[in-house]
């Protein structure tokens, strides 16, 4: 009959049929049938595809549908898994189990909320992101950290608290890392030693004791070969430095350079490469340049990369062009942004 209405005898199907139709179907596109209606809701989570990267970003106000994309997630081998919350300025609170993925080898959190005591079993993670997230409190987080045992990328930035104070669970080293982009006490320098790649952010405000104190812990990082700094004073550079005796790539946010250091560390006499300063128009990361073309004979790259162009700027830049340099191969670049 011309008239009548469509069967939809897809949908009539049984489950086993369905699942097995999907599985010849990309993830992503697999995943959209759950819309269709009920009947095809619940098929996801009898999906015999196997997942191995999930990235979700949601700006529901329902946490908890975010936290069952999670537990669905949970079926699979999942090795990959990135969550980002979009929803106003308090985020999404995730279930604590969140740390709970034996298969999970990258975990990014961007903008969430785990405010429960948490369990952790990620005996395969090597990659751990968190950027604006927010824990019961540091106990939590330090031991989010002392169960990852072959971690070796660490990224943290604005890790908050809701509780001050803990029992006291202390960070343990992580001996396997080999690269950490953290805040000032987010990790202690100890926990971090074997690094090869470190990248110390300075936040907040009254910045100069923290950074005197955080210097102070500083160890000898005898495998660092990468460094970036942001906001430092000269001599606190130098500090760092003395303890960075490989060290061949060294890049510079914001240098306070009330004099210039009449010591020299033996990874710039004798080891830096590559130096990249950002130059924002203060004559401090100029004179921070200086030294350093003056003190680094085996330097071959110096970028200098200007944020705020101005008649001075130019002055200075053309003053720091004419500058004899230590080593003769050091080429001299400089990029406006």
């Amino acid at each position: 009959m011309e008239n009548s209405a469509p069967i939809d005898r897809i949908s009539n199907l049984p489950d086993e049929i369905l699942c097995y139709i999907l599985s010849f179907l990309p993830t992503k596109l697999a995943f959209t049938t759950t819309v269709l209606s009920k009947r095809w809701t619940p098929l996801f989570m009898l999906f015999t595809q196997l997942i191995k990267t999930f990235h979700l970003n949601c700006s529901s106000i329902h946490p908890n549908s975010f936290n069952l994309w999670i537990k669905t997630a949970k079926l699979h081998p999942l090795e990959y898994l990135h969550l980002i919350s979009t929803f106003n300025n308090n985020g999404i609170t995730l279930w604590p189990s969140i740390f709970i993925f034996p298969s999970l080898v990258v975990l990014k959190l961007t903008k969430l909320k785990v405010v429960d005591n948490i369990s952790v079993d990620l005996p395969s993670l090597k990659t751990l992101h968190l950027i604006h997230v927010v824990f019961k409190n540091k106990d939590n987080f330090n031991k989010l950290l002392n169960e990852c045992p072959i971690l070796e990328d660490l990224q943290t930035y604005d890790v908050y608290y809701i509780e001050e104070q803990g029992e006291g669970v202390r960070l343990k080293t992580l001996p396997k890392l080999m690269r950490a982009n953290i805040d000032t006490y987010d990790v202690p320098i100890k926990a971090i030693h074997n690094v090869h790649f470190l990248k110390i952010k300075m936040t907040g405000m009254s910045l100069q004791p923290k950074i005197h104190s955080y210097c102070r812990d500083f160890l000898v990082l005898q495998n660092l070969i990468h460094l970036e700094l942001c906001y430092y004073n000269m001599d606190d550079v130098v500090k760092v430095l003395q303890n960075c005796p490989k060290l061949q790539i060294l890049s510079v946010t914001k240098v306070f350079c009330a004099f210039l250091p009449t010591s020299v560390p033996k990874c710039i006499s004798s080891q830096l490469r590559s130096c990249t300063i950002n130059y924002d128009g203060s004559i401090d990361e100029i004179q921070f340049a200086t030294y350093i073309l003056k003190n680094a004979p085996l330097l071959r790259v110096m970028k200098i990369t200007v944020t705020e162009p101005s008649s001075s700027c130019q002055v200075a830049l053309k003053k720091l062009k004419s500058h004899p340099r230590i080593s003769p191969k050091c080429e001299l670049s400089i990029t406006f942004t």
